[in-house]
């Protein structure tokens, strides 16, 4: 074969080798994992839900319960190895049954007590993650960035990219913790969160279904009172009455997340008036006793960087927002219409702009009454149904 011939049949090669698709090789995100505890059927079956209207009947269910460390990212791409909980149920009659998966996202967590990893496990009790365990999912819990083993770190309040990124690593770990155990799970990833939890659940969704599609198959998501309608959110908050004390605390919280996440470097007196400035600067913690509505406390000019498209603060809420986008997921928007922390119109208007842009299997449940605290019961029963109703599908 002369030369000629031999360099097109190897440029011939090249080319071919150039048009196969690169497999992407993604590196382990499990860091490492332990049992903490075992609860046994009678163990379980001592247990009483915390509402009469949730129905917890732990049948012949043992669980499982495990820490799990892993590797994401914060805000700004450092690498960072955080934490979470994952559920592990087995029955005693159908020891090799595969159970879907569930990502349980957290509501907003006061302290680390409150997260995930907080529970004290030592004395069992009645959880939502076990409520759902024990209906049959393996149950995956991200402490998020600020809980956990990364409690030395401020949580990123209502930030969109970190909530999203802790719970989808989270899932990739928990998908490689099945693996290193030999365990068959039933291949369908379902999503749940309530209040910041729903934000947070939201936000995965979105992230999972541009870049994980391939890696996980979503068979349904339930959001319930999240703020995904960000600048709506904050709109509302600035020229409308809302309810004092710990509500302050919440918004005051988010405005000083996105003030350091964004290096936006304002002063808390660029944002509120005196004497309330004064009373946030000594300690956040201040702000539970402030009982005047929001929007008093916010300066003229803060109110009006809500309202300009083009200030630093109007462009971090933007890029909070969870609207401007698309699902084929069965997604369903759970909101009570008397809701006094996360105003309805934030689920209303996310429901009718993701549906104008095509989203066909989104629902939103609006509620006719129920405070935000009391209605994350009505959120859980209704979500599980629903589930059941998706798992056989």
């Amino acid at each position: 074969m002369n030369k000629p011939v031999q360099y097109l049949i190897y440029s011939l090669f090249l080319f071919f080798l150039a048009c196969q698709p690169i497999p992407v090789v993604r590196k382990p995100v499990l860091v490492s994992t332990n049992q903490i505890v075992f609860y046994d059927n009678s163990i379980l079956k001592r247990l009483s839900s915390s509402n009469d209207s949730l129905i917890y009947q732990p049948a012949d269910y043992q669980v499982s319960i495990n820490r799990i460390s892993y590797q994401t990212t914060l805000y700004d791409g450092t690498p960072i190895t955080a934490s979470g909980i994952v559920y592990l149920p087995s029955q005693l009659t159908e020891t090799k049954k595969a159970y879907p998966l569930l990502s349980f996202q957290h509501p907003t967590a006061y302290s680390n007590a409150e997260a995930p990893s907080g529970t004290n496990f030592a004395s069992p009790s009645f959880s939502y993650p076990l409520y759902f365990a024990t209906h049959g999912y393996i149950v995956a819990c991200p402490d998020y960035i600020g809980y956990g083993i990364t409690d030395k770190i401020p949580h990123d309040y209502e930030y969109r990219q970190s909530l999203a990124n802790a719970t989808v690593d989270m899932l990739l770990a928990t998908k490689e913790f099945l693996a290193q155990k030999s365990l068959t799970w039933a291949g369908k990833v379902f999503l749940a969160g309530y209040s910041e939890g729903g934000y947070a659940t939201l936000s995965a969704q979105k992230l999972l279904e541009n870049t994980y599609s391939t890696e996980f198959q979503l068979a349904g998501s339930s959001c319930g009172a999240g703020p995904y309608a960000m600048p709506a959110f904050f709109d509302y908050l600035t020229k409308k009455q809302t309810s004092g004390g710990v509500a302050n605390y919440l918004y005051i919280w988010e405005v000083l997340s996105y003030d350091r996440i964004y290096a936006l470097n304002k002063p808390i007196s660029y944002y509120f008036k005196s004497p309330y400035a004064e009373q946030i600067t000594q300690s956040i913690d201040n702000a539970r006793s402030i009982t005047a509505s929001f929007d008093q406390l916010c300066t003229d000019q803060f109110k009006a960087d809500v309202l300009n498209p083009s200030s630093s603060f109007r462009k971090a809420l933007n890029d909070n927002d969870l609207t401007n986008w698309s699902t084929q997921t069965p997604t369903q928007l759970i909101h009570s219409q008397q809701d006094e922390i996360i105003p309805f119109l934030t689920s209303l208007q996310t429901y009718t702009a993701m549906k104008q842009q095509g989203s066909s299997k989104l629902s939103l449940v609006a509620l006719a009454t129920g405070f935000h605290v009391p209605t994350e019961v009505i959120f859980m029963r209704r979500s599980l149904n629903w589930f059941e109703q998706l798992k056989n599908k």
